[in-house]
């Protein structure tokens, strides 16, 4: 015969082992949704598309560009299209290759240069978070102090030999972003500045809303591009035709100006 002792014993025993069970199992869910939701996170971005405006002062003189960029991350394909001050279409690998398409026309021209590689840009940088360096690394430029200063992360990178006109690089970051840069040469003389502002929080990366470039002239004079960007969109599927733009095979090769 059980005692009733006994019988209170093994009730307590069963709920407890079925409290445990079930926090066994809702402590396993949570998990598991942290690992899909940071797999899915952690998954590099494939498509993204934006607009820029871009506004550029000299002087007195006022320009204004209005562009559509299509982005293909894993082909390293940046295309872009131009609204204003005319409509026309580039599209640039990471060799620098650029085909330059004008629909009206229907005329196209070819150039390479490194330096506008679709691999050498902000899209291309933000996108794939390489925030910390903002492509010198790759361009082969030393890291050689890295401090705080107040509230900025501070660091200076040198450049290499093989660039003449720049010695250092300096740049701030802030909560993890950086929020300004500034391009030396050999005596300390700021030849660029650049500010990042308005950063846009996505899943996968952040990204600055404006971008404000100061170049100095050497006769004293500067040049002030201000760059917008909104719409910015990520897929997994190339949702416009721009992102597997072509030539058309019946477009005219003309020579670049």
């Amino acid at each position: 015969m059980i005692r009733k002792g006994n019988h209170f014993d093994c009730l307590s025993f069963f709920m407890i082992m079925y409290f445990m069970y079930r926090i066994v199992i809702n402590s396993f869910l949570s998990i598991f949704i942290l690992f899909i939701c940071f797999v899915s996170s952690a998954q590099p971005v494939r498509y993204v598309s934006l607009q820029q405006q871009t506004e550029i002062l000299e002087g007195k003189r006022k320009n204004t560009n209005n562009i559509e960029i299509y982005f293909d991350n894993q082909r390293h394909i940046i295309t872009r299209c131009y609204h204003s001050p005319k409509d026309m279409i580039t599209v640039a690998n990471s060799l620098g290759e650029i085909k330059t398409y004008n629909p009206k026309t229907r005329e196209v021209s070819y150039q390479r240069v490194e330096g506008l590689s679709s691999k050498n840009n902000v899209v291309f940088f933000f996108v794939n978070n390489l925030t910390d360096h903002l492509g010198l690394a790759d361009q082969g430029f030393t890291l050689v102090s890295n401090q705080y200063e107040g509230q900025y992360y501070v660091s200076v990178w040198e450049a290499p030999v093989s660039i003449k006109n720049i010695a250092k690089v300096k740049m701030a970051h802030q909560n993890g972003v950086p929020v300004y840069s500034e391009y030396l040469d050999n005596k300390g003389k700021a030849l660029k500045k650049t500010y990042y502002t308005g950063y846009y929080n996505l899943p996968w990366f952040r990204f600055p809303q404006k971008v404000i470039d100061i170049a100095y002239q050497p006769g004293g004079d500067s040049t002030i591009t201000r760059t917008m960007y909104k719409n910015i969109e990520v897929s997994d599927v190339p949702d416009s035709e721009y992102f597997n733009f072509e030539i058309p095979e019946d477009a005219k090769s003309v020579e670049i100006n």
